[in-house]
C-alpha cells in the first residue's frame, strides 16, 4: 500500500548569519510535514526579489508546497516565490511569516558597517577607508554589490598587513570570508528592490512582543497572532510552532 505524500512546505530563512533562532527549531518535520529549506548554499546572485526568486525556484525540489515559511527579512522573498509556485489553476500558495520586515536602506546600510566590523576585527593601527555610501548607490545595484565587493577585499588586505601577514597566500581565506559577507548582503539588496507583488493567498504573521502589529506594507488582509517573547527566540518558541500549525490546518494541510 502506497503512503501519502507527506504534506512539503518551503521555509525562507537565511541560516548562520544571525544569532537568533532558525525556523528549522520549529520542528514541523515532527509534525509530518517535508519540509525544503530553500535558503541553501550556493545562493542566488540577482539583484531584485523577482530575480532572486526565479533563481531559487529553478533549483527547488518539484512539486507545489502546501504553504511557505519565512522569517523576517525573506518577506519579500516569501511573497514572490509563492507568486511562482502557484498551481496551473493560480492555486494560491499560503504564507506563513514570523516577524515579517520590509527591507529599507536603514538595514543594508547596518549589514554593511557589520561586515566591515567583522573582516577589519580589532587589528592594531589597521588603515580604515571612510565607509561607502550604501543610501548613494542602491539605485544601481550592480555596481553597489561590485563596490562592497572591493571594499571588503581592501580592508581584509589591510588587515592582513596590519598582523604582519603582507605577501602571504591567503587568498583562499580572503575569497571566502569575502565571499560569505557579500553573499548576505545581496540577500539584503534582492530583498530591498521587491516591487509592488502582495500575497493571493491566505497570510498568517507570528510576531514577537515588540514588533509592531501594522502590516499594511505587505498589501493583503493578515492574520496576526502575537507571541510573548522576544523576537530572537520567536521561532523557538511553542506558541509560535502552535501558530503555524494551527494556520496550515485551517488552510487544509494537516501534516
Amino acid at each position: 500500500m502506497t503512503m501519502p505524500a507527506e504534506p512539503k512546505l518551503l521555509i525562507l530563512d537565511y541560516p548562520g548569519r544571525r544569532a537568533d533562532a532558525h525556523v528549522s527549531e520549529m520542528r514541523l518535520e515532527d509534525h509530518g510535514f517535508d519540509c525544503e529549506y530553500g535558503l541553501a548554499a550556493p545562493l542566488p546572485t540577482a539583484l531584485t526579489t523577482l530575480g532572486y526568486a526565479g533563481q531559487l525556484h529553478e533549483r527547488l525540489r518539484p512539486g507545489r508546497p502546501a504553504a511557505v515559511i519565512s522569517y523576517c527579512g525573506a518577506a519579500p522573498l516569501a511573497i514572490a516565490m509563492a507568486r511562482l509556485l502557484e498551481g496551473p489553476d493560480g492555486d494560491p500558495v499560503p504564507i506563513a511569516f514570523l516577524n515579517p520586515s520590509p527591507t529599507p536602506p536603514s538595514d543594508i546600510v547596518r549589514e554593511y558597517a557589520a561586515a566591515v566590523r567583522q573582516v577589519e576585527g580589532r587589528a592594531p593601527r589597521v588603515e580604515r577607508p571612510p565607509l561607502l555610501d550604501i543610501e548613494g548607490l542602491l539605485s544601481a545595484p550592480e555596481l553597489l554589490v561590485r563596490r562592497i565587493e572591493e571594499d571588503l577585499r581592501l580592508r581584509a588586505r589591510l588587515t592582513l598587513e596590519a598582523y604582519g601577514l603582507a605577501g602571504t597566500d591567503t587568498s583562499g581565506q580572503t575569497d571566502t570570508v569575502v565571499g560569505m559577507y557579500v553573499e548576505w548582503l545581496i540577500f539584503h539588496v534582492a530583498a530591498h528592490h521587491a516591487g509592488q507583488q502582495a500575497p493571493s493567498g491566505d497570510v498568517l504573521q507570528v510576531i514577537s512582543q515588540e514588533q509592531p502589529a501594522d502590516a499594511s506594507w505587505l498589501g493583503a488582509p493578515v492574520q496576526t497572532v502575537r507571541v510573548p517573547c522576544e523576537l530572537a527566540r520567536l521561532a523557538a518558541h511553542e506558541d509560535a510552532r502552535t501558530a503555524v500549525l494551527d494556520f496550515l490546518e485551517g488552510t487544509g494541510h494537516e501534516g
